[in-house]
């Protein structure tokens, strides 16, 4: 049995499946920040939904959140599922796990917008039944506020492996001065990319329902970083069964969608005829992305990954 601790709301995509399952005692509690403690005798549990980092800053995760939590388990073993995992910024934090009797697993991001949840899953057939049938107007979407600036802070002046707010947001010890904050200014770049081109573009901030319906409308939309590579349009478009592409990263998930999820590499001199060839296959990458959301990313897929790796650390 574990005595489960984390934010319904957030976790609200799995919640039913951990709550209703008799492994676990669950309280509508937050212990470490934005993310889901599990305790038991022999083992503890972490599910880290945190946005990772944008790879545009070329550095490596802060380990705050994972100092936090060998603190709490206290040389006790435990798993660390990390919903936004890198095979390359990712690495300090696995090295820190597996030094202090722990593992870092590849797990899943999921919609935290309460939109998604009352406009797009009860419509979700209706969604996928209108696409096909949508008038294209646009070559690419790109739904985003562009006047919106995405910083991340800088490394604390005491412990380079953390952030200078994380000694507050994850009660590590001592008081860092402000170092100031990385600007993150991907989302332009990419849209200076597409401008640059003959495609055209429907680009701007929309309401959520807005967004929706416009995206229909667009062979496809881009996927634009904020302070991490993945953002819940992903699941939005792979839900109702529309084309998403993403820029190239090198983020994935516990059931890869790089094969699903088309990326593009903007800084190609031939992104232009990568965007071809997607748009040329568009109805395939529709349906393979249209499949990972229904099987390898649903709930249920979600809930069993997770299942599967805690069975065979206590068997």
């Amino acid at each position: 049995m574990f005595k489960a601790f984390y934010d319904f709301k957030r976790f609200r995509y799995i919640h039913s499946l951990i709550s209703n399952h008799e492994m676990f005692d669950v309280t509508n509690t937050t212990i470490v920040r934005k993310t889901a403690c599990f305790f038991s005798d022999e083992l503890d549990v972490y599910i880290d939904t945190s946005d990772g980092v944008n790879d545009d800053l070329g550095i490596q995760e802060y380990c705050a959140r994972m100092l936090r939590c060998i603190q709490i388990s206290k040389g006790k073993r435990f798993l660390f599922f990390k919903a936004a995992h890198s095979n390359i910024w990712s690495k300090n934090l696995e090295s820190l796990a597996e030094s202090n009797n722990g593992k870092v697993i590849p797990f899943f991001k999921w919609s935290f917008n309460d939109n998604f949840y009352s406009y797009v899953l009860p419509n979700i057939e209706k969604f996928r039944k209108m696409s096909p049938e949508s008038s294209i107007d646009y070559d690419i979407g790109m739904f985003a506020d562009f006047r919106k600036k995405y910083s991340y802070p800088k490394p604390s002046k005491l412990d380079k492996r953390i952030s200078w707010q994380d000694h507050e947001y994850f009660q590590i010890e001592g008081i860092s001065p402000s170092t100031g904050n990385y600007e993150i200014d991907s989302r332009s770049t990419i849209l200076d990319k597409l401008k640059e081109s003959n495609y055209t573009i429907l680009a701007g901030p929309r309401g959520y329902q807005e967004y929706i319906n416009a995206s229909m409308h667009c062979s496809a939309t881009i996927n634009p970083p904020g302070v991490g590579e993945y953002t819940s349009r992903m699941m939005d478009q792979t839900a109702i069964g529309n084309l998403i592409i993403l820029r190239k990263n090198s983020y994935d998930q516990g059931h890869s969608w790089k094969e699903y999820i088309p990326e593009i590499d903007f800084n190609s001199h031939n992104w232009q005829e990568a965007f071809h060839a997607i748009i040329e296959d568009r109805v395939l990458w529709i349906e393979k992305g249209q499949y990972y959301y229904e099987n390898l990313w649903s709930p249920r897929a979600i809930f069993n990954f997770m299942m599967t790796e805690i069975n065979q650390e206590t068997s």
